[in-house]
């Protein structure tokens, strides 16, 4: 085979554009540090590339900002929660020195303005916010546990539905016979049907306590009793009840209530603090948030387990608590149904892992704390209002109007009622306070409980993220092997690719130094 210079040429020319390619790669890596320009270059790193870069960049996502996020939510609700647990050990403390009557006359004013404050303060912790978003509404991130302002508060107008099991009713302490101010101001002494002095005494009675008090007592009322049956009441303008309609599980109109006995069940309101309901008879007291079960109607509230009560409430004031965060509610303005359920808020932290980072306000800041309060401060006040009375009744017996024989009798038959009253109520006041400390302990436990459950998830994301460490690492690891180049090797390499580059130029030169044309002459 006949070799021609233009073959010799090409030949040359091919081999140098080769040399010039491996030194342009060479160039290319060390301008870029990678060992690839585009995905053509070498597919399988480029696949691998794509892959590790994807999986780094979940990896830092989980690490840079959605553990982050979730911590520090987590250690917002934590703080929140110690500080409640702090406030409910006060109340406990208070509580356990009331059960000891160690309060005077003079600290007992303090002592009501002191619990008050820290009911309130309570549920102020249930306020707090991460980011603007606050923690323990659910999915409400936009709306407060409790009323910033009375503005806010007089916005709000709810239908509340509760539902009540055995556990939720309670022995109430009233009194019988006991004296009122009007009672001393008209020197009416308490006579049974006989005409002889009665003294004060106390009854009990079984209550249902709704979450609030002061709730609207021209709304209406929907009553479920154990079998199931409802009775829609209203209150008429005499005060009595007016039973628009009740009907049964079946939706059947029916005669009225029964107490599981077949006897009917009679619905009333009063206003009255120590009010004493018959065996057969329901008693709504709106004032105070309350209804009183009658004994057969609590016997069979007590054996089904089962008791709902719907009512209306539209003065809300600063500082109370949102119904929607507690119960099922209609909002009466807008139309809105809010349907109490679990609104777990969670957090992508890992590949397939979900973290929950927020606690409801209904499993920490228990709305009964509030109500239990009250109760304390309801028995505390009424020990000082009869101890007022007793020194109205010791100023009336010094008035030159009050002289009379008859008068002085009265005064002291009243005197002599009313420091029974005081016992009574010193002792009622000293059981509030033995009642609070159990109570009070519930209500540490319950935070205590949410504080651990929030304490095992942040224990949960801190082994979370030290494994995304690992793996961020990891992953930047095998990232950098499969682009990344070996610089010392690629050095190495284009020193030698430029070596036979040149070398490929110097013997292409020599190679066509002659032509055929050379020799013709």
């Amino acid at each position: 085979m006949r070799v021609t210079n233009q073959m010799m040429i090409n030949s040359s020319i091919a081999n140098i554009q080769a040399n010039k390619n491996q030194i342009n790669t060479m160039d290319t890596q060390l301008s870029t540090q990678k060992k690839i320009n585009k995905p053509s270059d070498d597919p399988i790193i480029a696949i691998r590339a794509l892959r590790l870069r994807s999986s780094l960049d979940q990896v830092t996502q989980y690490v840079n900002k959605n553990i982050p996020d979730a911590s520090s939510w987590l250690s917002v609700t934590q703080d929140a929660l110690a500080q409640g647990y702090d406030i409910a050990y006060q109340l406990y403390s208070y509580c356990n020195q009331g059960a000891s009557d160690s309060y005077s006359s003079d600290e007992r004013s303090t002592i009501i303005q002191t619990l008050d404050k820290l009911k309130n303060s309570y549920y102020v912790q249930g306020d707090v916010d991460y980011a603007g978003r606050y923690v323990f509404t659910g999915f409400a991130t936009d709306r407060p546990l409790t009323y910033p302002s009375d503005v806010k508060a007089a916005e709000a107008d709810y239908t509340i539905t509760q539902n009540f099991d055995r556990e939720s009713i309670s022995e109430k302490k009233v009194y019988t016979n006991a004296y009122t101010n009007e009672d001393i101001i008209n020197l009416n002494v308490k006579k049974d049907t006989d005409g002889k002095i009665v003294t004060p005494n106390v009854a009990t009675v079984h209550r249902i306590q709704l979450g609030y008090s002061e709730v609207d007592a021209d709304g209406t009322f929907k009553i479920t009793d154990a079998s199931g049956n409802v009775a829609t009441v209203t209150k008429n303008d005499d005060g009595s009840a007016n039973v628009t309609g009740i009907v049964n599980a079946k939706g059947e109109t029916i005669d009225s209530l029964d107490d599981g006995s077949g006897n009917p069940v009679s619905i009333t309101f009063t206003a009255d603090s120590n009010y004493i309901p018959g065996d057969d008879e329901i008693a709504i007291n709106p004032q105070l948030g309350e209804v009183l079960l009658g004994e057969n109607v609590y016997n069979n509230t007590y054996t089904n387990n089962s008791f709902s009560v719907q009512y209306e409430k539209s003065n809300f004031k600063k500082g109370d608590v949102d119904p929607t965060m507690y119960f099922t509610c209609v909002d009466n303005v807008t139309g809105i149904n809010y349907v109490k359920k679990s609104e777990d808020i969670e957090y992508n932290v890992n590949f397939t892992q979900k973290l929950k980072v927020n606690t409801q306000a209904d499993e920490s800041f228990d709305i009964y704390l509030g109500r239990n309060v009250d109760d304390i401060m309801a028995a505390v006040q009424n020990t000082i209002d009869i101890e007022n009375q007793i020194s109205k009744v010791e100023s009336m017996k010094k008035e030159e109007k009050y002289a009379g024989t008859d008068d002085q009798k009265k005064l002291d038959d009243m005197l002599e009622g009313l420091n029974k009253q005081k016992d009574l109520a010193k002792d009622q006041m000293t059981k509030a306070f033995e009642k609070g400390i159990g109570q009070m302990q519930g209500y540490q436990e319950k935070i205590s409980n949410a504080k651990a459950d929030v304490g095992n998830r942040i224990q949960r994301l801190d082994l979370t993220k030290t494994r995304l460490t690992e793996q961020k690492t990891n992953f930047t690891s095998l990232k950098s092997q499969n682009e990344d180049i070996d610089l010392e090797e690629v050095v190495v390499n284009y020193t030698a690719a430029q070596l036979v580059y040149n070398a490929a130029l110097s013997a292409a030169s020599k190679v066509v130094q002659q032509t055929l044309l050379d020799f013709i002459g």
